[in-house]
């Protein structure tokens, strides 16, 4: 229990329910259908080339291994996501524990981020070998690949710490009902009694 100075009183929230405003148990059977042979293919594809690039050597190349790096990234995005998604729209369980809504909020920030580094990274990859083709073996390399791996996970390990931090310390007070499928930083910071501009600037900047 809170009391506030003009004298009244509201209780914590401890978890919060997730709204995925589909309010049609027809359009959440057809939803849920086309996110299942969604997932099913997202974790298929990715663990097929996973499996691929690890038993042919001749794919043990620098483009194969960030290729790599961008499939493990998608199948934890998926696995953090869907399953609790589809969790709702079949058996209707839309609570989410507190620690579990923040843990789920740095796991997206921290992995879509490092999604965006990694396109950065083929992208350069893609830029020397059309531009500099002759130096193309010399620029990049294995350990390129394993430089570039541990920055991406550094910086946005380190940087996207403070999202889930900035906004399990605000008082959540009043409505626990998150307007979204997934605890999205802005959509749970708003349900807040407190001020969220830091959590907004903060949030921008990253």
């Amino acid at each position: 229990m809170i009391a506030h100075p003009n004298g009244t009183i509201s209780t914590e929230v401890s978890d919060f329910l997730l709204n995925c405003l589909v309010r049609s148990s027809s359009w959440n059977f057809w939803l849920s259908l086309f996110l299942s042979f969604l997932f099913l293919l997202a974790m298929g594809a990715n663990g097929v080339l996973l499996v691929t690039i690890w038993l042919e050597v001749s794919l043990h190349e620098p483009m194969y291994y960030l290729l790599s790096i961008l499939s493990l990234l998608d199948i934890v995005v998926c696995l953090t996501v869907i399953p609790k998604v589809l969790a709702i729209f079949w058996f209707d369980f839309k609570s989410i524990s507190f620690y579990a809504c923040f843990l789920q909020m740095y796991i997206m920030n921290c992995f879509l981020a490092m999604e965006s580094c990694t396109f950065m990274v083929m992208a350069y990859d893609r830029y020397v070998a059309i531009c500099h083709p002759l130096r193309y073996p010399s620029v990049i390399t294995d350990q390129f690949v394993a430089k570039a791996a541990v920055f991406i996970l550094a910086r946005n390990g380190i940087l996207t710490v403070p999202i889930p931090i900035l906004s399990s310390r605000l008082h959540y007070c009043g409505k626990n009902v998150i307007e979204n499928c997934i605890c999205a930083s802005m959509s749970v910071s708003k349900l807040s009694c407190d001020d969220i501009t830091i959590n907004r600037l903060y949030q921008f900047a990253v």
